[in-house]
Formats: C-alpha cells, structure tokens, sequence
C-alpha cells in the first residue's frame, strides 16, 4: 500500500516542452513510415482505455461532504497523486479540477502531432495566461499558455523525455539539506530519483528502420519497465532527421550516446511519451487514471475551481495553521457569490502548477505580508517567498527554407498517410544541450563568470522584486550554484529542430539557467482574477549574451545541414553583429518555451523558501503542497531540460 510520502516520491520524470505549432516551424525530407514495425495490437485512437465513469462526476450534488485527501489541480501531479492515494480502498480521495474532461477534443491530445495539427492551445482548455509588458522586451506580452483540463499541460505538451543532469539535482539536494534534515533532501538528489524516473515508464525502442537510419542513441539500462508511461520513439520520422546529430558535429557539439542517464550534454534524438501500442500521447490522464479499475473512494470533478482554502480556528498542537477543507465555484462563475465547499480529514495537496498553486495560498491569505495587504486580502501567514523566484526558459529560432518534404507537407497533403495513427506519431524530437565553452567556440569564458560573479551585490540588491532578506538570501544562493557549479558541467542552451511546418525547418535556441528572476502575484481579493505574471525577462545581462550564443551556434549548425537547407529567412542576413542578434533578441523574437519554476521553490525559509524537502509549507500544518510541473516549480532554479515528474 501506498503511504502519501511513498507516492510523491514516485513521482518520476517525463519531458515537458509545451511547443505549439505556431511557436515552432519545422522541415524534412521524405517520410520514413514502416507501419508493421513494431507487434502491437491497435492503431486508432478510439482504441485507448476509457475512464471509468463512476470515477468522473457530472455535477457537484454527487460529491461528499468530506474526503480523506482533497487535491486542488487535475494536472499532472494531482492525477498521479489522486491514483496512487485511491490505491487504499480504505482511503476517499477528490481531485477538483478547473479544466473541463476534454472528451470533446480527446481526439486531438491522444495524437502526439496535435500538439501542432489541433492543439488546444487558445481555446477553452488554456487559461491563456499572459505576462505584463516586459521592459526588456521592449514592453512585448508574453503569452502563457497552460493546460486547463484533465491532464493538464501533459495534454498539451510536446512529449519530449528528457531528464535533468545528475550536477543540477545533486544541486538541489545541496541548497534543501540547509534546513537539518539531511535524509529528506537526500530524497531528491540525483542517485534516488533516479531509481523513481525509471520506475515511472516502460520504455520501448525505436523500431529496427529507425534505429539503423535516424541514428537513435539510446542506452535500455537508463530506463524502465511495467511502469505506467510509455515512452517510445514515433512509428514516423522525417528523413532530415537523420543529418541532425552529424551536422551538429560539424559545428562542434558532440552525440550523446546515452541520454536520460545522468548526463545532458551532447545532440540526440530525444525519446517522447508516446505509447507504441496504439501511436498515442501517454500523459498524466491516460497513464494514472484511464488505465485504473473501478474505485468508488477516487472522484474527480472537471470544471471546478479552486479558490481558496479553509482554516481551523485554532492552532495544531506544533502552532501551525492548518487547512480543514477548500472553497470552491463552478468554472462558469463570474463571482464568488456561489461558493461551495468540501472538507478534508487529513491533507489538502494543491496541484496547480506554477501558476495556480502559489494563487491558491495568495488568496487563502498566505504569502508576502506587504502583497496580501495592498491586495486587500486578510493574512493568514507572511511567508515571503511565495509567488517570488519566478523563471521560464526563454527561447527562439531561425528558420530556413527547404526543398525536402516536412511533416508540414505531408499533414497539409491531407492523404489517407498524413491522417494515420504512425504518421500522427511524428513529432519533434531532435534536440542537443550545450555548455557554456560549446557556446563559446570551446572557451569556457572565465572573464564572463567573473563579470557575472562580480555582479551579483549589485543584482541582489536591484533584481530581485522583494524586499525580503530571506528571499533575496535565496536568490544569492541560486546565484551563485549557477556561475560555480552550472557554468561548464551543464548546459545554458538547449537547441531544438522543428519539422512541423510546411516548406520550412527552424531550431530553437532556449536559455535553461536564466539569471533572470521574475515573480507573480495578486492585486485584488477576487480569486477568479488572473495572477499578475513579471518574470523581468532580460533584466540581469547575462541571459541575452547566453541566449546571441545559442542562436550564433543554430545559425552554423544549418550551415552545416548543406544543400538539406534552403535560404535562412528569419532572421535572415540582416542579423549578423552580436548587437543585431541581441536587438532582434529584444524587438522581435525572444519569448517562452512554457516552463514556469520556482514561485513556490523547496528551499530553507530563511532563504525565501515556501516548502520543505517533505513537501509540507512552511508554517502550515495538514497542507501538502505539491508543485511539480514543467519543469517542477519546487526547484529554486530552472533545469536544463524541461521534465514533468510523474
């Protein structure tokens, strides 16, 4: 049986790079599509296991009055939470979910290429964030788009499976273990996440045309079996593909023959939680909770938000705050004038992602004193650092012309092929991380470190959006474990190859350790408000030298593709000074490669963190908070590489 630390625990990781089609053109040559490939029975995506209904409810006059466990958040964490929990039949668990189920559009995500066909970005299954106006941007709004449905972003996301670097969690067991309770941070260092990433997925390899001409690295013993996602490689790949790690070569980066195994530097073909059985998207709904036998202790409530939590009158016998249940309106609510709520006997765990979960404790009167008054609401706990330690990997790309055919091509040729299960597997998958001396021509710069390490009194004091001396503490911390520890052993860029688009290939360039830190927060007491996003993109200098780098590199690794590619045409040859590259940087190309981390960081409180290596909130008691998402918002720095912990 599952005990509630055993379950978050085995939460391991899958990719989480949520790519819509509009965000990332792409290219290649002729398709290769070897349909009887793999045994597997199933090809449609009708074919998939359905949820239970008795699990799913229809109306809120089905709920109790009280469960066990409530979660706050259908996505990613909450599903694998909510299943693993329901596992004791002893045990009633409710997940309340904002999103809708998505049966109207299960067509659409089940297909790994909707992510670009038939995304649900900017309809009714987004929330349709946006940042304000970024400075400097040149004041440009960012658009956020984040998964309001069952699933979450994992119905959303591009599906990419690529794990953190052994360096970057190690990193964050070091920062944890500051609170003296060395045994729970050691919980989240690489060696034990290890073993629960692999538990996690049961992985199948490419098929033997695929292996021979695409050449895929991969090495089995970094990953799992019998585990409930399914992480496989597409029955489909574009031709093109196969010049990826070749060219990459050709303009200095080396292959990574065995990725997901502790290391992140090098090109490869990146696997993707794709189920081989049926050529369909394995994301938090279908793996955790499609999949389930019938259990009448697990309900579910789509379109149901969250709004608040409830308090005790009194203290715990630790003095701690402690939540005796949520409040919550139907998603069709203009106002709060209906609310309703549940009870819960043992723990409320809010799963909201990195923008929902720190609105929740806002709202609920927990979070930086000054904030919470000026918002009108009555406080509850200062507790800092909530909403602060805001980061996103910020990404663009060049894009070039192509006589070869593109998936594009022939998902626009609208053939019986193009409309097929193995082609709807052909997503983007070709990716590389590179280090600070790859970025520099194989010098690792040390007159940059210094320049950024020398800097850091002065971006303490006028970088970080808080006055707080815990949270600015904190910032110095992940400061300096960036320009000590990061600076050549990991990566600053990742690249990425788009073959989605017709006529056209591009490769992004995406910033993974930003020194840039933003916040969020709220300014009313109505909790049906959007939360105010400022990550202050580009606010510290470095991260736009990092990021003309990244983009310098994309360029000579086109070259490097030869006659594969056509004319660059964005940004083409008006961009060729490194002052070119950071204006076109500004004015109008860099945005988000959607993930959002650290407004809710794991840390010690005294360096500005909100949760401890338990996963329990600081100052409050009955309240669990979990808070992963992509990559998970419990890390106080951004991973170079975007994972969903599952």
């Amino acid at each position: 049986m599952w005990t509630l630390e055993s379950a978050l625990l085995g939460l391991a990781l899958l990719s989480a790079q949520t790519a819509p089609a509009s965000a990332t053109p792409g290219p290649h040559p002729t398709a290769i599509h070897p349909r009887h490939a793999h045994s597997h029975s199933g090809t449609g995506f009708n074919d998939h296991v359905h949820m239970f209904k008795r699990e799913i409810l229809t109306a809120p006059s089905q709920l109790r009055d009280t469960y066990d466990f409530v979660i706050a958040g259908g996505g990613l964490a909450g599903l694998v939470i909510a299943s693993r929990l329901s596992e004791d039949a002893g045990t009633t668990v409710l997940v309340l979910e904002a999103g809708g189920a998505g049966d109207d559009v299960k067509d659409g995500v089940n297909a790994p290429a909707g992510a670009y066909y038939s995304s649900i970005v900017d309809t009714d299954y987004d929330w349709k964030h946006f940042t304000v106006p970024q400075e400097k941007l040149n004041n440009r709004v960012i658009p956020w788009p984040r998964g309001k449905i069952l699933g979450g972003s994992t119905a959303m996301n591009a599906m990419y499976v690529v794990r953190p670097s052994t360096e970057e969690l190690d990193a964050w067991q070091e920062i944890i273990a500051p609170q003296g309770d060395t045994s729970a941070a050691a919980q989240w260092g690489w060696n034990n996440m290890y073993n629960y990433m692999k538990k996690a997925e049961n992985f199948t390899g490419p098929n033997a045309n695929l292996l021979s001409v695409m050449d895929v690295q991969f090495d089995a013993s970094t990953h799992g079996s019998g585990g409930p996602m399914q992480v496989s490689y597409p029955d489909v790949m574009i031709n093109i593909v196969a010049n990826w790690t070749q060219s990459l070569n050709a303009a200095g980066v080396p292959t990574l023959n065995a990725p997901n195994g502790g290391s992140t530097l090098g090109g490869f073909i990146s696997p993707s939680s794709i189920n081989p059985a049926n050529w369909t998207r394995s994301y938090s709904k279908s793996a955790y909770i499609d999949s389930l036998p019938p259990r009448d202790n697990l309900h579910i409530l789509p379109s149901t938000t969250v709004t608040r939590l409830l308090w005790g009158a009194e203290k715990d016998r630790n003095g701690n705050f402690y939540a005796t249940g949520v409040e919550w309106v139907p998603s069709s609510a203009t106002d709060t004038t209906g609310r309703s709520s549940v009870k819960v006997r043992r723990e409320v765990i809010l799963a909201g992602g990195a923008l929902g979960s720190p609105k929740v404790l806002m709202h609920s009167g927990v979070g930086p004193k000054d904030m919470l008054e000026r918002a009108g609401v009555t406080v509850q706990l200062d507790l800092p650092g909530v909403g602060q330690n805001l980061q996103d990997h910020m990404t663009a790309g060049v894009v070039w012309e192509t006589p070869l055919e593109t998936a594009g091509d022939i998902h626009d040729s609208g053939s019986d092929f193009a409309r097929s299960a193995e082609f709807l597997s052909c997503i983007n998958d070709a990716v590389a991380f590179v280090n600070i001396s790859t970025l520099f021509g194989g010098n690792p710069v040390p007159e940059l470190q210094k320049q950024i390490a020398d800097f850091l009194p002065e971006a303490a004091t006028t970088l970080v959006p808080s006055t707080s001396p815990e949270v600015i503490e904190g910032y110095k911390d992940i400061y300096n474990t960036i320009v000590e520890k990061f600076w050549e052993k990991t990566a600053h860029i990742e690249m990425l190859m788009s073959i989605i688009s017709p006529g056209v290939v591009s490769i992004q360039s995406a910033l993974q350790h930003p020194f840039s830190k933003g916040h969020l927060y709220i300014n009313s007491t109505n909790p049906l408000d959007p939360v105010i996003i400022d990550p202050q993109y580009y606010s510290h200098f470095a991260d736009q030298i990092i990021m003309r780098q990244g983009l310098k590199l994309v360029r000579n690794v086109g070259l490097a593709f030869g006659e594969t590619l056509g004319a660059e045409i964005w940004p083409g040859p008006r961009v060729q000074t490194d002052q070119d590259w950071e204006n076109w940087l500004i004015y109008d190309s860099a945005g988000t490669q959607y993930h959002p981390t650290g407004s809710c960081a794991m840390m010690p409180r005294n360096k500005g963190g909100v949760v401890d290596a338990k996963l329990g909130v600081y100052g409050l008691g009955e309240l669990l908070t979990i808070l992963f998402f992509s990559p998970c918002f419990l890390y106080p720095f951004a991973l170079a590489s975007a994972f969903l912990v599952v």
